[in-house]
């Protein structure tokens, strides 16, 4: 039933790098989001109002807070398409990321509030009777928040929505939530023990650690955090697919929000090659990456003199690197003749955890080559990998 929702609001379903597919999808996502919460909310406050549960109020209220997360979600698809203008030159797509924290704060506010009405029910406890009604519209709200958990959490994937991928995480907390509610319910109701108020506190605690997981994802895409290894792939195979590309290094990737990527790399060309036409090969690569991927790509473009004696170097240079560490690698190796000395430069990339050792490491490579040839004077420059993956390039 999900994929046949998708084949029927979603034109071009397929095109999901596309940012107009991409609001399509959000949109599909969010009005369904909307209306099978408020469907769950009416059922579940009506009947614990009924019964007199607060556990089943509680539940309820936080459907509402869910139809409002999914309501945020539809406002910031909507305002992330927006066209980049004078003020935003790249674009609105962190709004996603601004209304994830404006959701989670709601969250709070409201696993705040249930909590209190909680605890003064656990003070001055009530037994809820046991009724066929209230088990039935439980079992029947958690049937449709299982099938709401795959249906964000698959769009949230395809599309890489963190605010839909939150949505569907909240789904699967509130089916245990309810599930512990129906459970304790019965169980209360049966054996005349007062439970709904330790039930309704357990609920509360739950929705501020859905809370605290989404504000933590907003924040860390705010800050910026490492890029998904399928970006780094995507770019780096798309890169390195094109005839006369001999590697690439240096590849760094700016999430200004989904559908709103910028990126840049340098890509290393023969030095032998026309200029002007390796210079065409990089726009071509520039606007092939803006069409295909959907990012704004920029290339630096570093020629490299290939002959027999600069490759058996670098193979010997290698070779002494991935034998210190098999996570090193390098890059801009260039050689200068003075009198009888020849000095050796490059670039070396360090792995991210091994940061703080990154001169250390480099002095001890020097020292390694300098003792296998007198001759050699070797300048490393240090660098780690800004995307987590140190060896992309070849």
């Amino acid at each position: 039933m999900q994929e046949q929702l998708i084949r029927w609001f979603v034109k071009d379903y397929d095109s999901v790098k596309a940012p107009t597919v991409r609001t399509r999808y959000g949109n599909l996502t969010s009005l369904v989001g909307i209306i099978t919460n408020l469907i769950i909310c009416i059922g579940e406050i009506v009947v614990g109002l009924l019964v007199g549960s607060i556990a089943m109020i509680s539940d309820g209220i936080h459907n509402v807070a869910d139809a409002g997360g999914s309501a945020i979600s539809f406002f910031s698809f909507r305002f992330s398409a927006k066209q980049a203008d004078r003020e935003h030159p790249y674009g609105h797509g962190r709004i996603e990321y601004l209304l994830s924290i404006g959701f989670s704060i709601l969250l709070f506010v409201l696993a705040t509030q249930l909590f209190l009405e909680a605890f003064d029910r656990i003070m001055n406890p009530q037994v809820v009777e046991f009724s066929v009604l209230a088990f039935v519209v439980m079992l029947c709200a958690m049937s449709l928040k299982v099938w709401l958990y795959t249906f964000f959490k698959n769009v949230g994937i395809r599309i890489n929505s963190p605010i839909l991928q939150a949505n569907g995480l909240e789904c699967l907390s509130d089916v245990w939530a309810t599930l512990g509610i129906t459970v304790g319910l019965l169980v209360g109701g049966l054996l005349d023990f007062p439970i709904d108020g330790y039930l309704g506190a357990i609920v509360s605690l739950m929705i501020a650690r859905a809370g605290y997981h989404v504000l933590s994802d907003a924040i860390n895409r705010l800050l910026g955090n490492e890029p998904s290894p399928e970006m780094v792939n995507d770019i780096a195979n798309f890169v390195k697919s094109y005839p006369g590309v001999l590697g690439i290094h240096d590849l760094m990737i700016h999430d200004y929000g989904p559908g709103h990527v910028f990126a840049s790399i340098h890509v290393e060309v023969d030095a032998k090659e026309d200029v002007i036409k390796s210079h065409n090969l990089i726009d071509r690569i520039e606007r092939d990456a803006h069409k295909q991927l959907y990012i704004q790509l920029t290339i630096h473009m570093d020629p490299l003199l290939i002959t027999k004696e600069s490759m058996a170097l670098y193979d010997k240079i290698h070779s002494v690197v991935k034998a210190y560490d098999e996570k090193l690698s390098l890059h801009d190796l260039r050689t200068v003749q003075s009198d009888d000395k020849l000095h050796i430069i490059f670039d070396l990339v360090v792995p991210y955890d091994d940061r703080q050792r990154m001169d250390v490491i480099a002095k001890s490579i020097t020292n390694i080559l300098q003792a296998m040839d007198p001759s050699y004077v070797v300048t490393i420059t240090p660098e780690h990998s800004y995307t987590g993956t140190e060896n992309i390039h070849g």
